[in-house]
């Protein structure tokens, strides 16, 4: 087994990680109002930096699936209550995005 593959991951999973919170900065910003993260960024990972940021689940809306893929729609509130919609893919075909939306 190659002895670097867990250094590897967690060095990958840094760079994700910025990248994820520089695309939330921008949308808390006002600088970008839909970012698209593309197919391999996990929607889970975005949703657990978005929280650490101190971003919020809107409770006007339920955690959304269309129930025959594990395509997924989660609305949050940014600090400033932004509201916001991120939606992605558990296992593959949707890009994650992030979009800035009006209630």
């Amino acid at each position: 087994m190659n002895k670097y593959f867990k250094t590897d991951i967690e060095q990958g999973l840094t760079f994700l990680r910025t990248a994820i919170n520089n695309a939330l900065s921008d949308i808390e910003n006002g600088d970008e109002e839909e970012l698209n993260l593309g197919e391999h960024v996990p929607f889970s990972l975005v949703v657990e930096c978005a929280e650490k940021r101190g971003w919020n689940r809107d409770d006007d809306y339920d955690f959304d699936t269309n129930g025959w893929e594990c395509d997924c729609w989660y609305h949050m509130l940014t600090p400033n209550n932004k509201p916001v919609l991120i939606s992605g893919c558990l296992w593959k075909g949707l890009d994650t995005n992030i979009v800035l939306y009006d209630n």
